[in-house]
């Protein structure tokens, strides 16, 4: 189904009103489509979208066919073990693919491909997916190692570490990252290939050389990641980052993670960088509303979103200004349990997840979360624990990183993952009930405290509340952006919210949103005509039922 922007003008679409603000009798009487509740931020002469519905058990029920059965969304990384299984993975449950930038060369091509076979499989099995591209960030690596093979660091043995690119051997070692090299004093740490091996600098030599004493030793293999903790390093974007983010928003990919984030600024260097290399098409469509860009400045933009993945301590510690420029953010498990102390991280997690939730921005807890599964059929009970516990804390998505895209068993890791997640939320339902009521008693309060709630969140917050207490079987959301969607998800209701949208982008991006399931749907001209077309939509879908 196209995007109804192809025939309508979005200027147009935007500025069109429906005149009248009372609903006709025969609104009411629908058989399979009843409303409590209808909400619009229009003036009173008119209506506009966002409207925002409730679906009540007076006469309606849920059609069992095809009724969500999960709230939390997936994300799964694509690579040689699920590109060639496309459909699998979106039948199994995937709602968002992410594309790892970090390994790519010059040439577009493989992602271009696998871009274009995402959204032909998205569209021909009619499942919104979005893509999120993950740039690469100040990610450093050593060099090539002599004859290509793993060399052994012994526990006390000293080793160079120098910029450069000549091969590396067991006692010196190179990498083409010179700030890492230069930033280093004595007695600093550097940690090679993810934390498993540990360095301590113990001499300089000159501006580019140092020596290092072997700490935790082992084998060590070519191009394995360099993190130094003790250090703040450049987080400017690299010339390779730049590359990527221009092909991620010249290929109008729903979301963009930023790698390595420390600061607030790295932010929003990303997305002036966004919006300045944007299609000229994307730039003359502006946006439906020029006055509210400046709070959403990417969701009212036609960029690709932000995902700011947490991963550094100096992140944790400027999360707050983080929060006030991401679009969302990403907890970032691996670097950031090699970046600071592994016991740390299952509390920054929970704090993680609060805060992006009290921002009322997505937040996706990644890495590791069934890690055996790269190997082995099943995962072990900690892993389905720590998926679980993820669902519990409030995570809009939970990832699969290499159990998807090098793993033996991609789709069998989305089918465990789905299952995890249908259980987490519907057998202690009790459990999850009291967790999401806690998370939307907690918003509640910090919008009340800042004392600086929109009348988008005051309608949210309502509908969510109106939801409960009638017990509703699902809110109805007809927004442009879909920033109402977010913010109705955001006071975490137990139902699924329909997300109806005009808008080809906006469709997209609401795929990562929890409990939001969005559809493409072309608006009438009048109220009692729009409230028949979703009926009927959701009848046809098999959301609703007559009866």
């Amino acid at each position: 189904m196209g995007s109804p922007l192809e025939r309508t003008p979005r200027k147009q679409w935007y500025q069109r009103r429906v005149r009248g603000n009372k609903q006709s009798s025969s609104s009411h009487s629908l058989i399979s489509f009843s409303c409590l509740l209808h909400f619009s931020l229009a003036k009173p002469s008119s209506i506009s979208i966002p409207l925002v519905y409730l679906i009540l058990p007076i006469n309606p029920k849920m059609s069992g066919h095809n009724k969500p059965r999960r709230l939390t969304k997936l994300v799964a990384t694509l690579g040689p073990a699920s590109e060639v299984r496309l459909d699998e993975m979106i039948l199994a449950g995937v709602n968002v693919f992410r594309l790892n930038f970090s390994h790519g060369k010059d040439d577009y091509t493989p992602y271009l491909n696998v871009i274009n076979k995402i959204r032909e499989a998205s569209a021909r099995l009619d499942k919104p997916v979005a893509i999120l591209g993950d740039l690469q960030g100040p990610k450093f690596r050593i060099g090539e190692l002599i004859d290509h093979k793993p060399i052994d660091l012994i526990v006390g043995k000293s080793i160079k570490l120098s910029v450069g690119t000549e091969i590396g051997t067991p006692d010196h070692i190179f990498t083409k990252n010179a700030p890492v090299v230069q930033g280093l004093s004595i007695g600093h740490k550097v940690l090679l290939d993810d934390g498993i091996l540990e360095l301590k600098v113990t001499d300089r030599i000159d501006i580019n050389n140092i020596v290092c004493v072997v700490v935790v030793g082992g084998k060590l293999g070519e191009k394995k990641g360099i993190n130094v903790p003790d250090i703040i390093v450049s987080s400017k974007l690299s010339e390779k980052d730049k590359a990527d983010a221009t092909f991620i928003v010249q290929q109008q990919l729903d979301y963009v993670a930023a790698s390595f984030v420390q600061q607030a600024s790295d932010i929003t260097e990303l997305r002036d960088w966004l919006i300045a290399h944007a299609p000229q098409d994307l730039k003359e469509k502006g946006v439906p509303n020029p006055s509210r860009i400046e709070n959403h400045p990417t969701w009212r933009a036609r960029v690709p979103l932000i995902i700011a993945k947490i991963e550094k301590p100096q992140a944790v510690e400027d999360i707050h200004e983080i929060l006030k420029v991401t679009d969302g953010i990403m907890v970032a498990r691996g670097d950031l349990g090699v970046e600071m102390s592994l016991e740390r991280v299952p509390a920054i997690q929970k704090r993680l997840i609060e805060l992006c939730n009290q921002a009322q921005k997505p937040v996706i807890t990644a890495t590791q979360m069934l890690q055996t599964m790269i190997d082995n059929p099943v995962p072990t009970r900690a892993e389905v624990s720590d998926v679980a516990n993820a669902v519990f804390d409030g995570s809009d998505a939970v990832m699969l990183s290499a159990e998807s895209a090098v793993g033996q068993y991609p789709v069998e890791s989305v089918k465990t993952m789905v299952r995890i997640m249908e259980e987490a939320e519907k057998d202690l339902g009790q459990a999850i009930h009291r967790h999401r009521n806690a998370i939307f008693l907690e918003l509640e309060r910090t919008l009340s405290i800042s004392g600086k709630q929109s009348p988008s969140q005051a309608v949210a917050q309502l509908a969510v509340s109106a939801a409960r207490k009638t017990n509703s079987l699902a809110i109805v959301v007809l927004s442009y952006s879909g920033l109402m969607a977010l913010k109705i998800s955001k006071f975490k209701p137990d139902i699924p919210v329909f997300a109806l949208t005009p808008d080809l982008i906006s469709f997209r991006r609401m795929s990562l949103v929890a409990s939001v399931f969005p559809i493409l749907f072309k608006v009438a001209d009048t109220v009692d005509q729009i409230i028949k077309d979703i009926d009927a939509l959701l009848v046809s879908r098999g959301v609703l039922s007559k009866g």
